[in-house]
C-alpha cells in the first residue's frame, strides 16, 4: 500500500506541520472538483487535535487525528455547520499530548 505524503513519526516537531496548499486558491485548476475542496495538514503526530479559527478567534471546526499509519489529515473547508468557509486568513492550533503549535493559512478567491 502506497500512501502519498509523510510517514508517521513522533520525531517530527509540531513546528514542522504544514498546511498544503497555502494559500488555497478557490478557483485553482488543481481542486478535486468544482464542489469538493480539501486542504491537507502534514507531518502530524499519530494523535492530536486540530482546531481551526477565524482571525477574530471564532472556532470553525475541530479535527481529531488518530492514525498510526498516516501523518496527513484532510479538511474539506467546511465549518461545523457544514457551510463553506469564505476567503480570508485562518489560524489553526495543533495539540498533541506533549505540546501545542499555532499556525496560519490563507483561503483566497
Amino acid at each position: 500500500m502506497v500512501t502519498p505524503g509523510y510517514r508517521v513519526s513522533d520525531d517530527y516537531a509540531l513546528s514542522d506541520i504544514r498546511v498544503v496548499p497555502n494559500p488555497y486558491l478557490i478557483h485553482s485548476g488543481f481542486n478535486e472538483t468544482k464542489y469538493v475542496r480539501r486542504m491537507r495538514f502534514t507531518k502530524l503526530p499519530s494523535r492530536c487535535t486540530i482546531t481551526i479559527f477565524t482571525i477574530t478567534g471564532e472556532i470553525i471546526t475541530n479535527i481529531v487525528h488518530e492514525n498510526n499509519l498516516d501523518s496527513n489529515e484532510w479538511w474539506n473547508l467546511r465549518t461545523v455547520n457544514n457551510q463553506e468557509v469564505g476567503p480570508g486568513l485562518y489560524l489553526y492550533a495543533v495539540e498533541s499530548e506533549k505540546e501545542k503549535h499555532i499556525g496560519k493559512f490563507v483561503v483566497a478567491r
